[in-house]
């Protein structure tokens, strides 16, 4: 049997069922591997550090959990997403945050690589292409133990094609705003018995989503930015139109920057981005939002926070118009949580960093990379009741006031070591070899080998 420390044994136990007995071994594996690697998550590199506990097997089997193993990444997502559900009250609203990022891949023969707009180095004025794959990812917001901030942890994750790409390869070409409709009508029905609030920005949503979150609003609210010139119309009065059916809509209403003016700003002190907090002004009002596409109206209450020191104001929505228009503002805030996961996922996790150009291998590499981020989650909701106080503190320069991502994914890495990977028994040794060393060499071992960055 594959050793595992004591705070995975839940979590793997949950994902068995998905796998066949010899896949899931491996799986696990290599899952492990890609935790406590450093650099670069290619499967050669992972295998090079659970070489001693790999046991009989050719490496190739490793190589074929991306490119042809038999499983489902749905039935892997819907086992993760029960985990984390699960650490949320039964009664509380689930938060969930969309939002696309580009994997950059280089090499000619990679599947469906196209370019796509780089948002962390584009403006307004230059746009920044780059190659690769964007995906669409679904994150819920868990407060875990000894963090500050809620945690943006990722569940679902689908493949944004162009339209070109599509074209040559046959793929399904799927808008962002399509899976995030897909992944919420998913979870719907995954777990009837909760609401969901769903944040993301103008390209993860649009109209026929708000449409369908206005159809089920007892389950579901949409929050998301909203244009300064929307088409906006009053109530609609019980008078038929030429075809002979009730109005859907009104008069028509001035835009939203239009409305502005004419509306008594508010000061209010809201959550703003990690724990602050921030005073700001802002306007709101409800009204009817029309699409021309998709031929709808959709009630909303909008929000303006009105911009200063030479920022420019920013336009908010909801699906509920009876929510409060600073909940609004502290909702969509904590949509910021997602853009921190991307980045940490980059530069401890090892995004970007794979090999995999076959069909199979690119649409499963990315989603188990990301799904590493919240398996060291779940990981450490475990493990946080029994860590020792003084291993919380990496440095012996400075203490962090804060924990991060990069103390969690160190004290995870130092527990797979000390209970998995250096307890497995190998030949000539004892079984507590690491329990015989000095304290201060085991230490010091141990924080070389669990180091995140």
């Amino acid at each position: 049997m594959f050793p595992i420390p004591a705070a995975a044994e839940p979590l793997a136990k949950a994902f068995e069922g998905a796998f066949t007995r010899p896949t899931f071994q491996r799986f696990m594996m290599l899952v492990t591997g890609l935790i406590v690697t450093v650099g670069r998550r290619t499967v050669s590199r992972t295998l090079r550090v659970i070489e001693p506990v790999m046991g009989e097997g050719h490496w190739c089997n490793y190589h074929r959990i991306y490119s042809q193993a038999r499983y489902r990444l749905w039935d892997v997502g819907r086992i993760l997403v029960g985990r984390v559900i699960a650490l949320l009250p039964a009664d509380s609203e689930i938060i969930l945050v969309v939002d696309d990022t580009v994997d950059g891949k280089a090499g000619e023969n990679v599947w469906a690589k196209g370019p796509h707009r780089d948002g962390r180095r584009s403006t307004r004025k230059h746009v920044s292409v780059k190659w690769g794959h964007k995906w669409l990812v679904m994150c819920v917001l868990v407060k875990l133990p000894g963090i500050d901030r809620p945690w943006a942890l990722p569940i679902l994750c689908g493949l944004c094609c162009t339209e070109k790409v599509a074209k040559q390869t046959g793929y399904r070409r799927k808008s962002p705003s399509e899976l995030s409709l897909q992944f919420l009508i998913r979870l719907m029905r995954w777990f009837p018995d909760r609401r969901f609030i769903l944040l993301g920005d103008s390209r993860a949503t649009n109209h026929r989503l708000a449409c369908f979150a206005h159809r089920h609003s007892d389950r579901v609210t949409m929050i998301s930015r909203l244009r300064s010139d929307a088409n906006l119309y009053a109530k609609p009065s019980l008078r038929k139109t030429r075809g002979g059916g009730l109005a859907r809509k009104g008069r028509k209403l001035p835009s939203p920057i239009k409305q502005v003016p004419q509306l008594t700003p508010q000061v209010s002190i809201i959550a703003w981005y990690g724990t602050s907090r921030r005073k700001i002004r802002h306007v709101s009002e409800t009204g009817l939002w029309y699409s021309v596409h998709d031929v709808a109206v959709v009630p909303i209450r909008w929000v303006c926070v009105l911009g200063t020191k030479g920022l420019e104001d920013a336009y908010f929505y909801s699906s509920q118009q009876n929510m409060d228009a600073r909940r609004i503002v502290e909702l969509y805030a904590m949509r910021w949580n997602i853009e921190v996961t991307f980045e940490e996922t980059r530069a401890l996790l090892g995004l970007e960093t794979t090999r995999h150009w076959c069909k199979k291998s690119v649409l499963r590499a990315t989603p188990i990379i990301m799904g590493l981020f919240t398996a060291v989650g779940l990981m450490w909701n475990e493990l946080s009741t029994t860590i020792a106080k003084e291993l919380l503190s990496q440095t012996p320069c400075y203490r962090k006031q804060r924990m991060t991502f990069s103390d969690v994914l160190y004290l995870v890495r130092r527990e797979i070591w000390s209970n998995g990977l250096l307890q497995h028994h190998l030949p000539g040794r004892c079984d507590n070899w690491l329990d015989q060393l000095p304290e201060s060499s085991r230490n010091s071992l141990l924080a070389q080998l669990a180091a995140a960055a």
